[in-house]
Order: structure tokens, then sequence, then C-alpha cells
């Protein structure tokens, strides 16, 4: 390895760029800054290694929603420009060692860094020791780039990801709010024998396709064994005990999966009823949504999926060396063995962590449930269709045909042979059609991902029964978000505690603009209203209005207003758990 010599420092501010010089020119390593505060351009030895458009993506920059700008752009120094917005600020500082860009997150929300690489930076070695051709989804903290025979080095990352846009690689730095971080470039680090293997890497043409399987995807002789488990030491929360059991083999080595597990407080020879919770993208096993659990009178499980254990922070959890593929959806592992690939290690680590909660003595087997958010949505809509000993399953967001919805981008950019084995081998398309037990379909109007042409194709495949909860503009996330739902507790109480169950649309129509559900109730249903949008286009950026519906017995009716292309009603019950009709799209609008 060399160490850097020089670094570049070009600088837009306002409008005209200016270069500076520091030490000898012999690794011209060069940075551009532009007026907005991004850094969309890094050139070593002539050779760009960011994409940046006039809009977006800006090569280097920050994001929180949306990009954020940071307009006060001032020269420090010779060495140092600094850059300043409404909710973030940025410090570049160069010097013979490299450059250092240290971001301040002075806002109340976390705060991205992202880098979009140009498409020509095809090799990346990372801090494993592994050799990858972009893109490719890696928690790498430290990678090195290579295009043309240059190379750059960035350390102080969280993971790196893709494919996104037009097969583009990301590389991304979490900052909590009220938080920094830093990161360095370093140009022409790699020596000779690296540049020849980046240069191999990046001209290998792509590996023959993973077989198919000859019999079901995961075996569930196997799988449905409660797995060896022994406990987590250094792992403490009150009301719940923390575990490693054994998951599958990944990359020809033994695994681990860490799980919290909480039971209630239970009566001499009494069983508590189970609940299995899946978390999805950035999150882990969290304590605290087993013990919501607990404290309902159930006993409960929370596995992470991704190889992860729960120390870090939100989206960065550290991994495990023992554990499995990093997620979430594995777009960038489809040409890796299937046993290998992210989608096989979390469905079977939650068939394991369903085994192994249904073998403890204070647990009965016959009453647990399932229910996962987002991607653990996804993964619940799979499982419902694989794993048959559960009695229910609530997916929150999550459903099937990702080819249609907010993912559509990332199974488009595989290409049409791999874009179709992602969607045959781990899309809940695939299986839901093998999903016989009653579902519940938790999401919000306006859901970023999961929309709801996608929903509604996935909740009509499954062929057991099943009820929808679609709340007006309902938030994503974990923590009341995605767990607190009133319906999926009262869902979970009406078939594994005997509680009553939630209000059931027996049917619904349009005659022209006068629309209808007839229900049946258990509990009092004393509201009821009606869900419209005037919008086409993209389903997360349509508005949504509602107006009351009259209710007349087991009888809701209502009157669209002029211009409606999509209705449906909600019913609640006393007890505020929300009840759907399916949605109708009407073409043209009335």
């Amino acid at each position: 390895m060399t160490t850097l010599a020089a670094f570049l420092l070009a600088l837009t501010v306002g409008v005209a760029p200016e270069t500076l010089d520091f030490g000898p020119a012999t690794a011209h390593a060069q940075a551009r800054i532009e007026a907005d505060g991004c850094l969309t351009s890094v050139r070593v030895g002539g050779v760009e290694f960011f994409r940046s458009d006039t809009a977006f993506p800006r090569g280097a920059y920050l994001f929180r929603d949306s990009l954020l700008t940071q307009p006060a752009v001032h020269r420090v120094d010779d060495k140092t420009v600094e850059a300043a917005g409404d909710h973030a600020s940025s410090r570049f500082a160069a010097d013979d060692d490299g450059l250092t860009w240290t971001i301040t997150n002075t806002g109340a929300k976390p705060v991205l860094g992202v880098i979009v690489f140009e498409a020509a930076v095809k090799a990346v070695h990372g801090d494993d020791g592994r050799w990858a051709q972009p893109p490719v989804n890696r928690p790498w903290h430290t990678t090195t780039w290579f295009r043309e025979g240059q190379s750059l080095r960035i350390e102080g990352g969280t993971r790196i990801w893709g494919p996104w846009g037009d097969h583009l690689q990301v590389w991304q730095v979490d900052v909590p709010a009220g938080q920094t971080a830093s990161v360095v470039f370093r140009a022409a680090t790699a020596d000779a024998a690296e540049l020849a293997r980046a240069a191999a890497v990046a001209t290998a043409p792509p590996p023959a396709p993973p077989k198919e399987p000859t019999g079901p995807m995961w075996d569930l002789d196997v799988l449905s064994r409660p797995p060896h488990s022994v406990p987590a030491e250094g792992y403490n929360e009150p009301g719940v005990r923390a575990v490693f059991f054994d998951g599958p083999p990944y990359q020809g080595q033994p695994t681990r999966v860490f799980a919290w597990i909480g039971l209630p407080n239970l009566k001499p020879g009494e069983k508590a009823p189970g609940m299995v919770l899946v978390h999805g993208g950035g999150g882990t096993a969290f304590a605290s949504w087993v013990r919501l659990w607990t404290e309902r009178g159930y006993a409960a499980i929370s596995m992470d999926t991704c190889g992860c254990v729960p120390q870090g922070s939100y989206g960065n959890w550290h991994r495990d060396p023992q554990g499995g593929p990093p997620g979430w959806g594995g777009m960038d592992q489809i040409d890796e063995p299937r046993e290998d690939q992210w989608t096989y290690h979390a469905v079977a680590d939650a068939i394991l962590a369903h085994s192994l909660l249904r073998s403890l003595p204070e647990v009965d087997a016959a009453r647990i449930g399932l229910t996962g958010i987002s991607w653990g949505g996804y993964l619940a809509c799979i499982l419902a269709g694989v794993d048959s000993r559960y009695r229910f399953a609530v997916p929150v967001y999550g459903c099937g045909f990702t080819n249609e919805h907010g993912f559509a981008d990332s199974i488009k950019s595989l290409g049409k042979e791999r874009g179709d084995r992602w969607m045959r081998w781990w899309d809940p398309s695939a299986y839901l059609k093998d999903a016989r037990l009653p579902m519940l379909w938790v999401t919000g109007t306006n859901d970023f991902a999961y929309t709801f042409n996608a929903l509604q194709k996935s909740y009509r495949l499954a062929p057991g029964p099943h009820q929808l909860a679609i709340r007006l503009r309902m938030p994503h996330g974990h923590g009341p978000a995605g767990e607190g739902p009133k319906e999926i507790a009262a869902y979970a109480d009406s078939f594994l505690r005997g509680g009553p169950p939630l209000p059931k649309i027996t049917g619904s129509g349009r005659d022209g603009r006068s629309v209808w559900a007839t229900f049946e109730a258990k509990v009092k249903v004393p509201r009821a209203e009606l869900l419209y949008t005037r919008d086409g286009g993209h389903w997360q950026d349509r508005l949504w209005l509602t107006q009351p519906a009259a209710i007349d017995g087991g009888k809701v009716t209502a009157t669209l207003p002029e211009g409606t292309r999509v209705w449906f009603i909600n019913l609640y019950d006393e007890r505020d758990c929300a009840v759907s009709t399916e949605h109708e799209e009407i073409e043209p609008a009335l």
C-alpha cells in the first residue's frame, strides 16, 4: 500500500470553482464542492468516481426525507471548506493523507450521508477481505473502489447497497440526531497486486445462475425441529431473555441467530399463546416488541433476520461474526447459491424461531400467531404459505408482487432473467397461493413501498380468509406505527384468547356514485367513513380524503364525491379497531 501524496480540492463557491493544491501532486486527487454543499466529484488520476446530476443524485450528499442542501458554503482557510444548512453541516478538510468529510446532524431526525458511484466503478474491496463487482449490498464500513487503474479508499461508512436507479451503487453512513460522523477519502492507496485483482473483478463475466430447487425451497422437516439454543451472554433487557440459536449454514459455515424471548406471568401448569415477531428494514430483534406482547399475556420471540445483534443504532446494528447474510431483499445476492441468499435465511430463521417458541413448556404450540413489519411483513407473507403451523398471520405494510410496487425498480434493474428468478424464488406471490390460514393485512393509504395495486393482488391470491385494516396515511415504521395498531392485538385475541373478533365485511358494491358495505359484528360499530381520492398516478402521492358514512343496522352507505377515482369504506368498532372493504378503482373517474 502507498500513502496518499496529494489531494487537490476544487471548490465551487457561488458560480466559479476554485482549485487548491496540497503537497506533491503524485496522487492527483481532486474533489469538488458545489454551492449547495454537495461533494459532487472526486477524481483520482483524472478518473471520476461519483455520479452527479443537476438535481439528483449529487455525488456525495446528505439526505433526510429528501436531498439536504447546505447553501452556506465558505472557505475557512486554504485547506478547509465548510457548508451549512437548516438541519446539518459539513466540513471538508484536505491534507497530505486525504480528505475528511465531517458531517454534523443539527436536526431532530437521523441524517444519511450518501455517495452514488458512477456505473463504470466496477470493483470494490471490503474490510472483510472480500471483493465484489458493484452494485452489491454489504455491511462494509471501510471500502476501496476501483476504476480504470485508480483507487479510492473510503473509511467511516455504515453499509453499501444497490442496485439503485440505473443499476448504480450506493454508499451510506448513518448520522443520528445531534451526532457527528467522519468520513475519510484516501486516493491511490492500492498497490499493483490490488489493482490487478480489481481489473480481474471488473471484467469477470457474470457467474452461472444458481440451480433451481428440485423440491420445496425450505426443508420443513428439518426446520420444524427446535434448534439448539444457548443464552446470549452480555445482552440484558428487563422482562426478556436473550438467546442464540443455530441457523442454516452460510457460505459453508455454521451460523447463529440472535433472539429475545419473553413469557407472561403464568399460573402453575398454565400455557400461554405465542407470537412470532419479524422485524423490517433497518430493524433487528426488539426487546420492547416482545414486552408489548408479554404484557398482553402472550409468549413472544423476536429474532434478527440479517446476521446482526441488537447493539448499535437503528439501521446500523453490529454484525455477528457468526451471522447469516445481510438484508434486505437480497437483490444483489441473486447470483449466489440459493442457500446463501437473504430471503432463504430470513424465512428459515423465522421458522426455526417458531419451532423454538413452540417447544417451550410454558407455550401452547396450538395457539401461535405471526406478525411482521415492512420487509418483515413481506417475510410474513412467505411464511404464511410455507409454515402451516400458525393460527393466523398479520403482515403490516408488506405484501407480494414486488415488481409492481415501490421496489419495482429494484427488480427491473436486475434484468429479465435475474429479475424473473428473484420473483420466482423470493416474491411472496410464489407462496401466498398456499396460505390457507386467516390473514389480517394492516397498512396505510399512502405507504411509500407497498402500494394498493400489489396489496390487493396479494390478499386476493391467498385462499384463506382475509380482513383488511387500512388507515388514512398510516405512518411506516417500527414502534407505535407498525407494532401498535389495535387491530393486531384484537385479531390475535380473537384466535388465541377467546376475544371478540373484528367486524366482518360480508359484501360491498357500487351503483353509480352510491356505494355500500354490509357487515357482521360482535362488538358495536358506532361509526364508518368513506375514504376516496380523485388522483391518479403514483399511489404514494395520491391525496386521500374522508367523509362520514351512514350506518343502518348491518349496512353502511355513502355517496362518492364527483371525480372519485378510488374508494373504500372503513368501519370502526367500539375499540376503535378499523376494518376496511377492498378498494375499487373507477376508470374513467366519476
